[in-house]
């Protein structure tokens, strides 16, 4: 019965990949945050003095979470192991849900650019990642191509493709119900904004790829959406008053 883990130094070029990533993201942020500070600074001089305190707390923040964030995929890669035997294919990981397929119910197996595998199955939530750092790989791959013809993968959409610009579009539409006293703008960043944040919840607790403190500490997601919703009936009907 085959099993995969994670190879000697697979995980630090996992957390190195990631750190490319998130270092993108955070410095796209940063620029966005500093550049509205700068300009809310004209108006008074003054606040020009948040500005470095802005940075400062920024980078503490960020430095401190970025450490936490490494500390739990550590230990998620460290735990991770792929069974395969005549009948199923089994995902081990500490602290998520073990996810099981039987191979007459793999529906695709996909091979992404970094030549990780992603497994799924008859039902949305039945996925299973594979990243390229598992040990035999070449083994693995044989084994999964008798399964099912592995195939490339490619994005469906433009946001799949890259999934920053959806974060950021939510940012926009999150100023623009926030900022904006205008009805028409307010209306249209609003609406947008509940539906992906609603998606985004169900999906994240729905995911079997996600550790059991991801998906609880997920719940902060529906105070972000009361304040949407409240902020965007108030603006809408004409009794927000800031």
């Amino acid at each position: 019965m085959p099993d995969y883990r994670i190879r000697p130094g697979g995980s630090e070029e996992i957390r190195k990949q990631f750190l490319k990533k998130i270092l993108v993201f955070i410095s796209i942020i940063a620029v966005i945050v500093i550049a509205s500070t700068i300009y809310n600074a004209k108006a008074d001089e003054s606040a020009l003095i948040t500005i470095p305190i802005t940075i400062i707390v920024f980078t503490i923040v960020f430095a401190f979470s970025l450490r936490n964030m490494f500390k739990k995929q550590k230990e998620l890669l460290d735990s991770y192991a792929l069974t395969i035997n005549d009948n199923t294919i089994t995902r081990y990981q500490i602290n998520t849900p073990t996810i099981t397929l039987y191979r007459t119910e793999v529906k695709e197996i996909l091979r992404k650019n970094n030549k990780g595998f992603i497994i799924k199955g008859i039902n949305a939530e039945d996925i299973i990642y594979v990243p390229s750092q598992v040990e035999n790989y070449q083994e693995l791959e044989i084994l999964l191509n008798e399964i099912k013809p592995i195939i490339s993968y490619s994005p469906k959409n433009f946001f799949e493709k890259f999934p920053i610009i959806t974060i950021l579009l939510v940012f926009g539409l999150m100023v623009g119900v926030y900022a904006s006293m205008n009805k028409i703008v307010v209306f249209l960043c609003g609406i947008p904004v509940i539906i992906i944040i609603v998606w985004s919840f169900i999906k994240i607790q729905k995911s079997k790829n996600l550790e059991r403190k991801a998906k609880r500490s997920s719940w902060i997601i529906l105070v972000i959406l009361l304040s949407v919703i409240y902020i965007t009936i108030a603006k809408l009907t004409g009794i927000y008053d800031p």
